[in-house]
C-alpha cells in the first residue's frame, strides 16, 4: 500500500536471491498518502544502500525516485532508464565491488545485518531525532548529518559483528585467524568478539597455544 513499508531486508534478499537492481517508486514528497511514508522509505533505502554498498554491492543497483500515480509516461521512462544502468553494470556480480560467489555471501550477511533490530530502531527513529520539535528523550535535536554518520558508524559494526557470527557459525576460530579471514583489524575483531561474548552469542571453545578460541553459541544465543 506504501512505500514505507518496504523492508531493508526484503531488499538485501532480493539480492541475495540473485536480482540485478531493485527500483522502489514512491510519492512525491508531501503527497504521500500515508504523510510520512515516503520519507521513511527513503531514510530506510538509503541505509540499506549504504549496508549493502559496504558488503561490495554497486550502489547504483539500488534506486529511490518520486512519481505520481497519473504519470504513466514518467512511470515507463524510470523503468527505461534504470533497466539501462543495470545492463551497463551488468549482471549482480559484474561491476561490484565483489565478484560471485563472495559478493553473495556478503550480502547473505547484510541482510542478517538489516533484518536486526538494531538498525531498524535507529532508522526509525531518525526523522524523531532531526524534528527540532522533538528530538531525543532528553529534547536534545542532532543534525541529518551527526544521525547519518552515527549510521554509517552502525553500519560498520553491525556487518563487522555478523560476519564474525557467521564465521564462528561455520567452526571455531580464534580472534587472530578471524581477523586475517574477514579483515578486520585484529584489536577490533578482538572488541567484537568480547562485546559477543559478554552478550551471549558466543562463548570459549578452548585454547590453542595461547590463544583463546571462541565458538558460536547456538543453544542460548541465537542472532543479534
Amino acid at each position: 500500500m506504501c512505500t514505507g513499508r518496504v523492508d531493508p531486508a526484503l531488499v538485501a534478499d532480493a539480492f541475495v536471491n540473485g536480482a540485478d537492481g531493485v527500483l522502489v517508486i514512491g510519492c512525491y514528497f508531501g503527497d504521500c498518502h500515508y504523510i510520512t511514508g515516503n520519507f521513511m522509505a527513503k531514510h530506510k533505502l538509503d541505509m540499506a544502500r549504504e549496508m549493502l554498498a559496504y558488503a561490495g554491492l554497486n550502489p547504483t543497483r539500488l534506486q529511490f525516485r518520486n512519481l505520481s500515480s497519473a504519470e504513466g509516461a514518467r512511470f515507463a521512462q524510470h523503468n527505461t532508464e534504470f533497466v539501462e544502468q543495470i545492463k551497463e553494470i551488468g549482471p549482480l556480480g559484474t561491476g561490484d565491488k565483489v565478484g560471485l560467489p563472495a559478493l553473495k555471501e556478503k550480502l547473505e550477511i547484510a541482510y542478517k545485518a538489516l533484518a536486526g533490530p538494531k538498525l531498524r530502531w535507529v532508522v526509525g527513529k531518525k526523522p524523531v531525532f532531526i524534528d527540532a520539535a522533538q528530538g531525543n528523550k532528553y529534547g536534545e535535536v542532532f543534525t541529518e548529518h551527526e544521525i547519518n554518520r552515527t549510521l554509517s558508524g552502525m553500519v560498520i559494526d553491525e556487518m563487522a559483528t555478523h560476519s564474525i557470527l557467521t564465521a564462528l557459525e561455520k567452526k571455531p576460530a580464534a580472534v587472530k585467524d578471524l581477523a586475517k579471514e574477514l579483515e578486520i583489524p585484529a584489536p577490533e575483531t578482538l572488541k567484537y568478539v568480547l562485546a559477543l561474548k559478554r552478550r551471549g552469542f558466543v562463548e570459549m571453545d578452548g585454547v590453542e597455544g595461547t590463544s583463546p578460541v571462541y565458538k558460536f553459541k547456538s543453544a542460548e544465543g541465537g542472532r543479534c
